[in-house]
């Protein structure tokens, strides 16, 4: 009895590095992304108008174009290592980085005196909570939804895991499991947080959240759902 499948659905650049982390961890991944990163046309930003940036993603330096050159006085708080990263490399000062989402960063925002905030942010997004910054947000990236590909229907018909990383993915996922007629119960789910349990809903053969919001917190669910997968399918002898 071998090992179920893990499927890849993020988008790239992420997928293909995804990919590799479980290839070292001994699995033989399918990458089929269902949503593509576009720029969008925004609309440049005054720099005298703010004292921070506040950065949910990598996609907004990747994406964001040439208009991005003018901000790069402006401190930068991101959310997560890759986008500071991606940041620093572009040449910008990164003054805050938090996990666990941008509310996690406003107050540190507060703290260090920031009241005029450019949120640069993709189009689905999520809200923040209220407070006492006052806070512009320009959209310079959106994420296409994808139909599904043949490979991964094919791939679908068999025990497998797949991995989630935000709750768009995860509906989109379902929507176009149900309407290919797919069993949800061979499918089993390991998602990259609680938000993302809603909007997978209910059927499916398991669905476990990774303890933290790194990708290898999410590699470490998708093996141990691999194992379960196994024990349960064993012969009986």
């Amino acid at each position: 009895m071998t090992l179920p499948r893990i499927i890849v659905l993020r988008p790239q650049p992420g997928a293909t590095a995804t990919a590799q982390a479980l290839r070292a961890a001994g699995h033989d991944p399918l990458v089929t992304p269902l949503f593509a990163i576009e720029q969008v046309a925004w609309t440049p930003a005054d720099p005298s108008a703010y004292d921070a940036l506040l950065v949910g993603s990598a996609n907004v330096f990747r994406h964001g174009g040439p208009a991005l050159a003018d901000l790069k006085d402006i401190p930068v708080y991101a959310v997560g290592g890759k986008t500071a990263r991606m940041a620093l490399d572009l040449g910008f000062r990164v003054r805050g980085q938090g996990q666990g989402g941008l509310a996690a960063l406003l107050p540190m925002l507060a703290d260090d005196g920031h009241l005029h905030i450019l949120r640069l942010a993709g189009e689905d997004r999520v809200d923040l909570p209220d407070s006492r910054l006052a806070i512009d947000t320009r959209i310079v990236y959106r994420s296409r939804a994808l139909p599904m590909p043949d490979a991964l229907r094919d791939a679908l018909e068999d025990r497998c895991v797949v991995l989630l990383h935000s709750a768009r993915a995860a509906a989109h996922f379902a929507a176009l499991v149900d309407a290919a007629g797919l069993d949800r119960s061979r499918i089993s789910l390991a998602l990259f947080a609680p938000a993302l349990v809603d909007a997978a809903g209910e059927g499916w053969a398991a669905v476990r959240v990774a303890s933290a919001t790194d990708d290898r917190a999410l590699l470490d669910v998708a093996d141990a759902l691999c194992q379960h997968d196994l024990r349960n399918h064993q012969p009986e002898t």
